[in-house]
């Protein structure tokens, strides 16, 4: 069955995540996906147990010592024939290698150049090293933490890293969709903490119109994490709606409170809490989401790992896929003609780097005066 982005090649010196979650999401949907890493280390995040074991799928992997001459010329004869190159250094790494988006156009003017950094190519910021919890203090997602009393909790998953990378999925494919239409490359530039003021565009929204930071709905009591007799825990989702605010009172037996306005609720949100809390302490978390459910409340379990790899929605969905005897988390878009494919699983280091350059034209005893040479 044919793939959705079959015949597009991508080149990828992006480590750590962004950079591999992007390509993992890429190849899934069939790109060809090639990636150039350091001789002997690789991507830094092969050292981390497992941490690549998912997002290397569907790649192929080639070492090549960059530095060298020999090095980059392997890298610009792969990027003339690739359809993307994908990185994701600080800026101005890729134009001291000799491989930044100009040198790299001109052995492939119709190129998609896409950088995934911290701050982006230009700005104040742009040389400062950070990682995911400083992008998100400056886009403002920790003071919102900070707002509702959980300071200094943050959240465990990296989500800088990860909005990047879905963001250079996006900028790579409407790049290789305007190539279609003009016939030419273009450098695609996602900065992490752009990607977070964009996902903050609702708080950023009611500042523009009410000069407040705080958006009223976080103000709703029955939005949030509650802890139950068995001491797991469980959510409460009621956005706003008042139909739903009334079914949990009457699930609850406080048919009384059913009818309080959303701006009541909303001045009274303490004591609401402080009801819910210990009102839910009185069953397990099973037996309130049978109850709720029943009673079309938004709600579901704060569930361990072990329970979401077992949920029947995962499950039915076909999120947990094994190819071969090993486990992967399947692509998360479900495709009515084109389905996406784990077509091969992470590669070891420099796998593919004797396939590659053959293809490229180095004969056999090319490759190993290469290999001799530490360039490979």
């Amino acid at each position: 069955m044919a793939l959705p982005l079959e015949g597009i090649r991508i080149l990828s010196m992006a480590e750590q995540l962004p950079g591999p979650y992007c390509s993992m999401l890429l190849g899934d949907l069939g790109a060809e996906v090639i990636l150039l890493e350091r001789p002997g280390v690789g991507d830094p995040a092969r050292l981390v147990p497992y941490f690549l074991s998912v997002l290397g799928r569907n790649k192929k992997s080639i070492t090549a010592n960059l530095k060298s001459e020999k090095g980059r010329e392997i890298c610009l004869k792969l990027a003339q024939r690739s359809d993307v190159f994908l990185e994701g250094f600080r800026p101005g790494v890729m134009r001291r290698l000799g491989l930044d988006y100009e040198s790299i156009r001109k052995a492939n003017p119709k190129i998609i150049y896409c950088s995934i950094s911290g701050y982006g190519q230009q700005g104040p910021y742009r040389d400062l090293p950070a990682h995911d919890t400083t992008y998100q203090g400056i886009a403002g997602m920790l003071s919102t933490y900070i707002e509702r009393g959980d300071f200094p909790q943050r959240p465990t998953v990296p989500i800088a890293d990860l909005s990047s990378a879905m963001f250079a999925v996006i900028g790579v494919l409407a790049a290789l969709m305007a190539r279609e239409r003009l016939g030419v490359g273009q450098f695609v530039d996602v900065s992490m903490t752009d990607g977070l003021i964009s996902w903050m565009s609702v708080v950023l929204g009611f500042f523009f119109n009410t000069g407040s930071a705080t958006h009223p709905g976080g103000r709703e009591p029955a939005y949030g994490v509650f802890q139950t007799r068995d001491n797991k825990y469980l959510t409460l989702s009621i956005a706003h709606e008042d139909h739903f605010w009334r079914n949990l009172c009457r699930a609850l037996g406080k048919e009384e409170l059913g009818e309080m306005p959303r701006e009541e609720r909303r001045q009274r949100r303490e004591e609401l809490v402080t009801m819910l809390r210990e009102m839910l302490r009185a069953k397990t978390r099973d037996e309130w989401l049978k109850l709720l459910s029943e009673a079309d409340v938004p709600c579901g379990p704060v569930s361990t790992i072990e329970e979401v790899v077992a949920d029947p929605q995962v499950r039915h969905r076909g999120m947990i896929v094994e190819v071969g005897s090993v486990k992967q988390v399947a692509h998360p878009i479900k495709f009515s003609q084109t389905p996406a494919q784990i077509r091969m699983l992470p590669p070891k280091l420099g796998e593919h780097t004797e396939e590659i350059l053959s293809s490229l034209g180095y004969s056999p005893r090319e490759i190993e005066e290469l290999r001799a040479g530490g360039v490979i």
